[in-house]
């Protein structure tokens, strides 16, 4: 219920704690304040966290584009009409008395949608990591284990009995880990790492999700075959990754000479160059990861290449035959 005395008419003057206690966004001021703080909130989590993504995953989004296509969902009325911002409210387990609790109502909130966006965008830009992530919530569900989101980071933690309750390790110490804890499935890295946490070090025993993903990626990048989705070890199964990237590029390849050369839309030289660049992305794909924009992969064999003549000329038929490169692997990794 709103408390009278708190209501202002003044965007500068009116507080989050003020906004949450009347739970009403149809009031467009208290609207307005909310989807401000929140985009806030959320640019300050996104310059952190983007120093840890690829380039590639902002080159076509400003952060500010990508923050508010994040909290989209939380500010549009789903189908029973309600927002669920308000429903998250409504839900809160803990006594929101004063405006620091109100920020880190929403700071948890807020945390946990744009988790959930990168971790969109990462399936998007890398089909290996959204196998291992298949596979990594295949093992959580078979083996009772739970994710929880802590400080906006999501964690696999060994049951929902035991919260995090101190520290657990950072995304660094996670990509870190000895060697020796990423031998086998990926169950049996989980459990590996969730005891080594507990016998070797004084953090909480939760395991942050993304951060393991891609160790799991980096310790195989070189050569490996990924499990099947189920976790387990199975030969028929298994997929090598530099062949499933081989035979990507050979099929986006193909595509380049068929659309874009046979039809005289690029010269022999231009497709020469794109299939350069296309090389250096697929390597970086199954070498752990795209770190750079587009731009970047084909400027780098078209020295005298600006970013407006790549926008005006190359950038959408490049990004086209990216596509079909992540969209072809996708598809193996499926077979």
């Amino acid at each position: 219920m709103c408390d009278e005395n708190l209501q202002s008419d003044n965007i500068e003057m009116t507080t989050l704690i003020e906004i949450l206690r009347c739970k009403d966004l149809n009031n467009q001021l208290h609207f307005k304040v909310l989807l401000n703080h929140s985009i806030k909130i959320a640019l300050a989590l996104l310059n952190r966290k983007s120093a840890y993504y690829p380039k590639i995953f902002f080159e076509e989004l400003s952060l500010h584009d990508f923050a508010v296509d994040a909290l989209t969902l939380l500010f549009v009325k789903d189908k029973s009409g309600e927002l669920p911002i308000i429903k998250s409210l409504k839900s809160w387990d803990k006594e929101i008395n004063n405006e620091a609790d109100a920020y880190f109502f929403l700071s948890q909130i807020i945390s946990s949608r744009i988790e959930q966006e990168i971790s969109k965008k990462l399936k998007e830009a890398d089909p290996f990591f959204g196998k291992i992530l298949r596979s990594i919530n295949y093992v959580v569900e078979k083996n009772k284990y739970a994710k929880t989101t802590y400080f906006g980071v999501v964690h696999i933690i060994e049951n929902s009995n035991k919260p995090i309750t101190q520290k657990p390790p950072s995304a660094e110490f996670i990509e870190a880990l000895p060697n020796s804890l990423l031998h086998g499935t990926n169950e049996k890295i989980i459990a590996l790492v969730l005891d080594y946490l507990k016998s070797e070090t004084d953090f909480f025993p939760a395991i942050p999700l993304n951060a393991l993903i891609r160790r799991i990626k980096k310790y195989h990048s070189d050569d490996f075959s990924y499990y099947s989705s189920s976790g387990e070890i199975n030969l028929e199964d298994s997929i090598n990754v530099q062949k499933v990237v081989s035979s990507g590029l050979e099929e986006t390849v193909n595509k380049l000479n068929l659309m874009y050369v046979n039809k005289g839309k690029l010269n022999e030289e231009e497709a020469d160059n794109f299939k350069k660049a296309l090389n250096d992305y697929a390597g970086d794909l199954s070498d752990g990861g795209v770190s750079r924009g587009l731009y970047e992969y084909l400027s780098r064999h078209m020295l005298a290449l600006s970013k407006t003549d790549f926008y005006e000329k190359y950038h959408q038929s490049f990004d086209y035959l990216i596509r079909i490169l992540k969209k072809s692997i996708a598809e193996k990794l499926h077979e």
